[in-house]
């Protein structure tokens, strides 16, 4: 039988905001290729999966900060270039190494995606990513990433002006 617990949560849970300014590279083919299509069926359902870097600046020696690792697929057969995708922002970085956000939305040229999660140090986020194609040159775009997020650490919740009430410690 599972074992499930439920109990009143007492305290409030601390929460941060976050904001970044980062760049996604994606470049589908030629010797930098880090998208590869795995299902082609030519138009819809046309599935590719992705590891692109993200990094603190647009420039090719910019510091890469962690990869973008997901999947996106043709998902309309009415609408040209109408391409879904759900994707990990996985951070190398010292600051959140090992954590990461999970992103999901439609590829517009310009657009937005939605934060639906996140893990280590992100938990329970949620938030935007604002993106556009700052540069493309034949299978190559420089995406510029606004993410804007709040997330509610694990180790941290606030109980009348005082730290610690182990909220996310039950069943533990």
């Amino acid at each position: 039988m599972a074992f499930y617990a439920i109990a009143a949560l007492l305290c409030t849970l601390l929460q941060n905001e976050l904001y970044m300014h980062l760049y996604v590279n994606q470049v589908s083919g030629g010797a930098n290729q880090n998208q590869a299509v795995v299902i082609n069926t030519g138009g819809f359902g046309r599935t590719a999966i992705t590891n692109w870097p993200i990094a603190d600046g647009p420039a090719p020696n910019a510091t890469v900060v962690g990869r973008a690792q997901g999947l996106h697929f043709l998902s309309s057969s009415a609408a040209e270039n109408s391409w879904y995708t759900s994707m990990n922002l996985v951070f190398e970085d010292t600051r959140f190494a090992g954590s990461s956000l999970q992103v999901m939305g439609t590829i517009p040229k310009d657009g937005q995606w939605s934060i639906s999660g996140g893990t280590g140090e992100l938990t329970m986020a949620r938030g935007i990513v604002n993106h556009k194609v700052i540069q493309q040159n034949g299978s190559s775009r420089i995406y510029e990433l606004d993410v804007h997020a709040y997330y509610t650490p694990m180790n941290s919740s606030w109980v009348s002006g005082k730290l610690g009430c182990n909220s996310w410690k039950l069943g533990a």
